[in-house]
């Protein structure tokens, strides 16, 4: 099966080599030779998707058949607004982390997977695709999908801001928080990998923090 990519920049090519990885074939050719696209320009700020925008317009015109899989970071409702273009479009929220990106691509936790029709299953090539990585799917709402990924940035952006204010705490009353970290990722609500290193709130965070607070800020006036 071959896949095809728009957009490839950190986040493109880093899928690109989990595709790989995982047996598919990503060679450079005729568009419309691909069995499914996916649309992957980085964003970094939810006021400028222009690469984005432009990658979309292309991928509109490819044959019906081809599934296109749309992965960069937007905000809910970018996404079925291109169903007025064609069908057969589906937005995937991405699981990476800078540090480790590839890692985290080729063996994600899970797929989020935004669709038209939560009664259909994907079409054939996509649904290849996804169950090549051995990973759970949740399928959902185009604007559900979108809104998992600011949500689960909002979450750990959050996550550090409360840990930073707790060191300042511990440091005022004569604790050490680096003692107090073993016992806290103990505790099953906390967890392993929870964000409790002190820190700045730093990569993507910020953007999905802004974009989740603008959208509050519209629901609170609504």
């Amino acid at each position: 099966m071959k896949i095809g990519f728009c957009g490839l920049t950190h986040l493109g090519e880093t899928l690109r080599k989990a595709s790989e990885i995982r047996g598919f074939d990503t060679a450079i050719g005729r568009p419309e030779e691909c069995d499914i696209v996916f649309v992957t320009p980085d964003v970094e700020d939810h006021d400028d998707l222009s690469e984005v925008e432009k990658c979309m317009s292309w991928a509109v015109d490819l044959p019906i058949r081809i599934p296109v899989v749309l992965v960069s970071q937007v905000p809910p409702g970018f996404t079925r607004k291109w169903l007025k273009k064609r069908g057969n479009i589906f937005y995937q929220v991405d699981t990476i982390i800078m540090n480790r990106a590839l890692l985290r691509a080729t063996f994600p936790e899970r797929f989020i997977v935004g669709c038209e029709d939560l009664r259909e299953t994907p079409p054939a090539p996509y649904a290849t695709f996804l169950a090549a990585f051995n990973c759970p799917i949740v399928t959902m709402s185009f604007e559900s999908a979108e809104l998992s990924k600011l949500a689960v940035n909002y979450y750990l952006a959050r996550q550090i801001e409360a840990t930073n204010a707790l060191v300042a705490v511990a440091r005022h009353v004569g604790a050490d928080w680096n003692q107090m970290i073993p016992g806290l990722r103990l505790d099953a609500r906390i967890g392993q990998r929870a964000y409790i290193r002190p820190g700045e709130v730093g990569g993507h965070l910020p953007r999905d923090v802004r974009t989740i607070e603008r959208l509050l800020k519209e629901a609170l006036a609504a």
